[in-house]
């Protein structure tokens, strides 16, 4: 169990470089989702042909239409949030995103999680550390607030994904499924990037750079490890876990954007992590 918590750890460190490497990227947002989703895909197509190879589990048609329905949601997820970055500031869009944990908790009931008391409450707990992080940052301009729902928009479609992850996960490896999942959100990307004539390339050498930073870390170490984390936690303690990631992206805007955060903000982080550890708490008193 301990060894499952280092890896939600290093997921939610990893997740938290994600908007500063994509904002100094200055690629296109739409093409940062495609080009993330794609090379994880084609990295991680050796594990999956070593696990075919092993006699892996082999998807159902009707887990193929939930990988199918992840990998979209994925793609909205990346797209509307990668967008939002640019749109606000980079502690409202990664506070706002990773509201999940509240649309996962009500999607937890639906499918028939056990989710406890001390659950509830440490998710509402952590929600209100976000609200407290991004009010400040509310009603700057009609500019920030369209990125404010775009961040939304990518939250309720991360919540998508994750049931859907931890769904199929309990019967399917790790690369079955991310391979799969990368791969379609990399095709909806694409088609979406056509249709608005996005730029997927060329770009600078130091775009390319940040591009595989982004690959290497958040979608790599970040979401891969997630998906693996969700075959052995509930999608509510995972979801709730990466409300860490504002926080780590906040102090990184600081160190590098000189994006000094609000002293709400800071009292919003300290509850935010209050609410992550009454939910991990509970999920290993459950074990």
């Amino acid at each position: 169990m301990i060894k499952h918590y280092v890896a939600l750890t290093v997921a939610v460190i990893a997740i938290s470089w994600a908007s500063i490497l994509i904002l100094l990227s200055g690629a296109q947002p739409v093409a940062v989702a495609f080009w993330r989703s794609a090379i994880a895909a084609v990295a991680l197509t050796p594990l999956f042909i070593i696990e075919r190879e092993n006699g892996a589990y082999a998807l159902r048609s009707n887990e193929v239409l939930l990988v199918i329905v992840s990998g979209v949601a994925l793609a909205v997820h990346f797209m509307t949030w990668i967008e939002s970055l640019y749109l606000t500031t980079v502690a409202a869009s990664t506070t706002l995103v990773s509201t999940y944990p509240i649309f996962t908790l009500i999607m937890d009931r639906l499918i028939g999680e056990r989710v406890g008391r001390q659950a509830i409450i440490g998710t509402l707990t952590a929600f209100l550390g976000v609200v407290l992080i991004t009010a400040p940052e509310f009603f700057i301009s009609l500019k920030a607030l369209v990125g404010d729902l775009l961040a939304l928009i990518g939250a309720v479609a991360g919540a998508v994904y994750f049931m859907i992850g931890r769904v199929v996960r309990v019967k399917v490896s790790l690369a079955t499924y991310t391979v799969p999942v990368y791969s379609v959100s990399a095709l909806v990307t694409l088609i979406t990037g056509l249709f608005l004539h996005t730029r997927f390339w060329p770009y600078p050498l130091y775009t390319w750079f940040y591009i595989v930073m982004i690959v290497l870390g958040p979608m790599l170490l970040g979401h891969t490890l997630l998906n693996y984390t969700l075959r052995y936690s509930r999608a509510i303690t995972v979801t709730t876990s990466t409300l860490g990631e504002p926080i780590g992206a906040t102090l990184l805007a600081l160190l590098i954007f000189r994006q000094i955060p609000q002293p709400l903000t800071v009292v919003g982080m300290v509850v935010t992590l209050l609410g992550i550890y009454m939910v991990i708490h509970e999920e290993l008193s459950m074990a």
